[in-house]
């Protein structure tokens, strides 16, 4: 058996001082957004009147303040916690903040229903407090695709479908409500973005909300009525909004079928065994509604 001790690799010293340097230099760097959004940041623009749950320092799950400081931080990193993902948040004087965007609800709130969203803009650390109102559309890139948010009766509703039919659960299903309004598509794009990414920051880092910041008179479409409370759905219903005719339409099982055969009304792609097929099963309304937005139009 050899028992000679191998031989040692000797690094230069120049390697060794090369190396340290780049370690130390990248720790001083300012970080990205995303280095930040797997452990507990700072959360600015909170409204002084938002209502704490309970007895307890927070006006969100996870969105609590210091006792010693007053400052509010959110954790992605506790279990149950909305997490952070690649997004962008179009405010609603237009501008955009893109980064990293967590979305959160209540409680009694249905999964699609969100009420506030979290946005760590790129090259900042903090995550700003975007709230009722402020936002004209929220966007995360996930896995399976974007997931969509659009302002809709004092919430955010998540689309089950996008294009020029939009398609969403309605979160008043089973009630006498009248229908709100979403944005109009015209609405959106015709947005300036007159304040800009940096006056929102620096506004809010002096102390501000976003609604506070955003310039008087640019608050987009029409009033988007009370806060959703709890809702008992007790069955799926469906909103559908046609973009180029600014119209929304509440879909349910009982008009469900005239509705589609309306819709593929001179859809030459859609044979008749095709419409049969989408307007026979309520449950392929997504289906359906993807499919004419991809051939009928």
């Amino acid at each position: 058996m050899n028992n000679t001790p191998a031989k040692r690799r000797h690094i230069p010293f120049a390697a060794i001082f090369f190396l340290a340097m780049v370690m130390a230099f990248g720790l001083i760097l300012p970080q990205p957004a995303a280095a930040f959004t797997k452990q507990k940041v700072n959360v600015i623009g909170v409204p002084g009147d938002a209502q704490p749950i309970g007895k307890t320092r927070c006006v969100f799950a996870g969105v609590c303040s210091s006792k010693k400081t007053g400052i509010f931080t959110y954790d992605p990193g506790i279990w149950g916690m909305a997490k952070f993902y690649d997004g962008e948040v179009l405010l609603r004087d237009g501008t955009k903040l893109t980064g990293r965007v967590a979305i959160l609800n209540r409680a009694a709130d249905w999964n699609f229903v969100k009420r506030i969203a979290l946005v760590i803009p790129e090259g900042e650390t903090d995550a700003i407090y975007i709230g009722e109102g402020d936002a004209a559309l929220i966007t995360q890139q996930r896995k399976k695709g974007p997931r969509v948010f659009d302002p809709y009766d004092g919430a955010y509703l998540q689309r089950l479908v996008s294009g020029t039919l939009r398609l969403s659960y309605n979160p008043a299903a089973g009630t006498s409500r009248p229908l709100s309004d979403f944005l109009p598509a015209g609405t959106i794009g015709s947005l300036s973005g007159a304040l800009g990414r940096q006056g929102v920051i620096d506004a809010l880092k002096d102390g501000r909300t976003v609604s506070q910041s955003l310039s008087e008179g640019t608050s987009a479409g029409r009033a988007l009525g009370d806060a959703l409370g709890s809702i008992e759905i007790t069955e799926k219903e469906y909103l559908l909004y046609d973009e180029r005719a600014d119209q929304l339409t509440a879909l349910t099982k009982a008009n469900y079928r005239g509705a589609m055969e309306r819709l593929f009304t001179g859809c030459a792609a859609a044979d008749a065994k095709t419409v049969k097929s989408f307007a026979k099963k309520y449950k392929k309304i997504e289906e359906a509604i993807s499919f004419y937005n991809a051939s009928c139009l």
